[in-house]
């Protein structure tokens, strides 16, 4: 199946876990893709061990089973589940994006950026307690309602939201499990994390009314990438994607505001001179918001699709796409929805349209009503 990529890969092939074992003994490796369903050892085992022995290395299981439990194991020890039958384009697909993320979220400048900052925002208890829970094979929607309800202000904070004008409900939610039940687990799980970490930044009343106008903002960008997805025809989890990294697209920036003031005001000069947005960050911060934030989102265990998303929708070209993927979404979505609030008005913070990307997928047409859609929801 990869034989295409023979000139662009080296490659080792096996038939069991064993031999699997011994060969990354002796070779260095950045990839494994294991069959599920294996004689002695199967792929959630192996893909274990492998966490175990090499944390680093991009970890994919390729399974036929249909079973709930089956797939439920592999949601720890593997970064990526592909369902059989799998076309040989998919996986090259998947392994170039995980390649790729794990490229510019290991990039020695970006490292330098977190090493430099005095201390990271930390989500609340209450999403910990949801991101180990829901690594449950028994979780329920009735067990995570649970666990929000113990946490008061997060309620409130969350039926605020939930009933706000980005959901445009037909009826007042008023429980978190009616929350749950609406939203769906990945949407209401990125809340819980945005509202935690939002708690953690201090500053001036001007500094908190600027934050909380991102806040808006980055609420209004997750609107425009699930409206966009609903145009491209996403299925229900890409549209849950979609939303969520468009919403928590704004935590790098929120911390590089509360934590790196002083070079945040180079960054606007910069813009104000008329610099691109994402290179002006890369010359005053050394990685963009877009990627401090993918990274931290990582760190916190969050969904590896959103965290992909996030950290590639400044240059969504980078991912192969015969069609829109959610960081296209994202991209299309924080592009059209103006400058941040963070910038001020001019259009020097603006994130710049990836015409290019869009000629690729035969979608240039489009650009005039998706922009038309764009101010039609604000």
């Amino acid at each position: 199946m990869l034989r295409g990529q023979r000139n662009e890969w080296d490659m080792h092939f096996v038939l069991d876990a064993q031999a699997a074992l011994a060969v990354l003994a002796t070779e260095v490796f950045d990839v494994i893709v294991s069959d599920m369903r294996m004689p002695g050892m199967d792929g959630a085992a192996l893909l274990t061990e492998v966490r175990r022995l090499y944390p680093g290395m991009l970890r994919i299981i390729l399974s036929g089973y249909s079973e709930q439990e089956s797939v439920m194991r592999t949601v720890g020890p593997a970064h990526q589940f592909l369902a059989k039958p799998c076309s040989s384009q998919t996986v090259a697909e998947v392994i170039s994006r995980g390649l790729e993320l794990r490229r510019v979220l290991e990039s020695e400048s970006l490292r330098r950026l977190v090493a430099g900052l005095k201390s990271l925002p930390s989500p609340s208890d209450t999403y910990y307690a949801l991101v180990s829970y829901l690594n449950n094979p028994m979780a329920s929607v009735s067990g995570v309602a649970e666990i929000i309800a113990h946490d008061v202000a997060m309620t409130v904070e969350l039926l605020k939201v939930t009933n706000s004008a980005y959901f445009s409900l037909p009826s007042r939610v008023t429980t978190p499990l009616q929350a749950v039940r609406v939203l769906g687990l990945e949407i209401v799980a990125a809340l819980v994390l945005k509202v935690g970490v939002f708690r953690g930044f201090s500053g001036e009343a001007v500094t908190a009314r600027l934050m909380e106008d991102i806040n808006r903002d980055s609420m209004f960008v997750g609107r425009l990438a699930r409206h966009f997805g609903k145009m491209e025809q996403f299925e229900s989890r890409a549209l849950e994607e979609a939303f969520c990294a468009g919403m928590l697209s704004s935590v790098g920036l929120l911390v590089l505001l509360d934590r790196m003031q002083g070079r945040f005001y180079r960054l606007k000069d910069a813009l104000g001179k008329g610099q691109d947005l994402l290179q002006a960050e890369l010359e005053v911060f050394g990685a963009t918001h877009l990627q401090l934030g993918a990274y931290l989102l990582g760190l916190w265990g969050f969904n590896k699709a959103v965290v992909e998303a996030v950290a590639l929708c400044g240059q969504p070209g980078l991912l192969p796409a015969e069609r829109m993927h959610v960081a296209g979404a994202v991209h299309l979505a924080r592009s059209l929805a103006g400058p941040s609030p963070a910038y001020g008005a001019g259009e020097g913070g603006r994130l710049k349209l990836d015409e290019a990307f869009f000629h690729s997928l035969g979608k240039t047409e489009r650009l005039k009503r998706w922009s038309a859609e764009a101010v039609a929801l604000r």
